[in-house]
């Protein structure tokens, strides 16, 4: 029986570099979802604290090993978009990726919440996969590649209780995708919890893997 972990976290903040140091730490590889159109855009968290995005044109080396993929150009509810709009915000992100980190595919991860069948229909003609915001209580792998769900936020209470059940999952292939921000790392001070749930995950021996390498490997190339 197959079990195979996934981390995608969003938006490639200027924490993504303690947190991709923090994986490869552990010999652990994650899919970040980056925006390539707000490289200058801040927001405050709580309205106190700055959350600052990673440069990307100097993050090359930073993502080295780990998985780049698509999180729209401007981090958009999809919904309000038209299918014009959409396409652009996907297409002129996945083109900007692409030549950046010298990509051949990419993947997509859904910003915000709001993605239905109208929006996953665009998207796909762009992208290998789309990882949903959807949450799902099953481990089992998705009909196809473009509904990806998650299965539990890093920070979620009872984020162990649900790898736990996912260890004891009895499916031929069972799937567990683990999402956040690393911006969250930093201002909930939790990176020694995150240390200690990447240790937790390593002890069930998962495989763990990118998002695309899951695709990739499942529905073949």
């Amino acid at each position: 029986m197959r079990k195979i972990f996934l981390i995608s976290f969003d938006d490639g903040t200027v924490w993504d570099r303690r947190f991709v140091r923090l994986l490869n730490k552990y010999g652990i590889k994650a899919t970040f979802n980056l925006n390539s159109g707000l490289e200058d855009f801040v927001w405050y968290y709580e309205d106190r604290f700055p959350v600052r995005r990673q440069i990307l044109s100097e993050s090359v080396d930073l993502y080295r090993g780990h998985e780049i993929a698509s999180h729209s150009l401007h981090h958009h509810w999809l919904n309000t978009l038209t299918p014009p709009q959409l396409s652009r915000e996907v297409g002129d992100d996945c083109a900007a990726l692409k030549a950046l980190f010298g990509l051949k595919e990419i993947g997509f991860g859904v910003p915000f919440t709001a993605c239905g069948e109208r929006e996953v229909n665009i998207i796909k003609k762009h992208v290998r996969y789309i990882r949903l915001s959807e949450f799902s209580d099953s481990f089992a792998p998705p009909a196809d590649p473009y509904h990806i769900p998650i299965h539990a936020l890093y920070n979620q209470p009872d984020v162990r209780e649900k790898i736990a059940r996912f260890a004891q999952s009895s499916l031929p292939v069972s799937l567990f995708v683990m999402a956040g921000h690393s911006y969250e790392l930093e201002v909930l001070e939790h990176w020694e919890y995150m240390e200690s749930l990447l240790q937790y995950i390593q002890s069930f021996g998962f495989e763990v893997m990118t998002t695309m390498d899951f695709v990739n490997d499942y529905f073949g190339r």
